[in-house]
């Protein structure tokens, strides 16, 4: 879980910097629970939620930029969202 809080504390000097740096991808159950958990931490900015789990980098001016295709795919593998209602 530390995992985790690392790098929510990363993200925010990533996007004030302007950090192009690229984050491992989360893959399988991790992007799943990461997602799960961190859904609200970004104030509704999916693309810094793709970011931060290893899915698109931020610019020179510290906006994020998802790679939307595979975040989409990757996380589809493992959430069944016909069966559960996604609040």
């Amino acid at each position: 879980m530390s995992k985790f809080k690392n790098r929510l504390i990363k993200s925010t000097s990533a996007k004030n910097s302007g950090s192009k740096q690229i984050k491992e991808k989360l893959t399988g159950e991790d992007l799943f629970h990461f997602v799960e958990n961190h859904r609200k931490d970004f104030n509704g900015n999916g693309d810094r939620l793709c970011v931060e789990a290893g899915y698109g980098e931020y610019s020179n001016d510290g906006d994020a930029k998802c790679n939307f295709k595979p975040f989409v795919k990757e996380l589809s593998k493992v959430m069944d969202l016909e069966s559960e209602p996604y609040q």
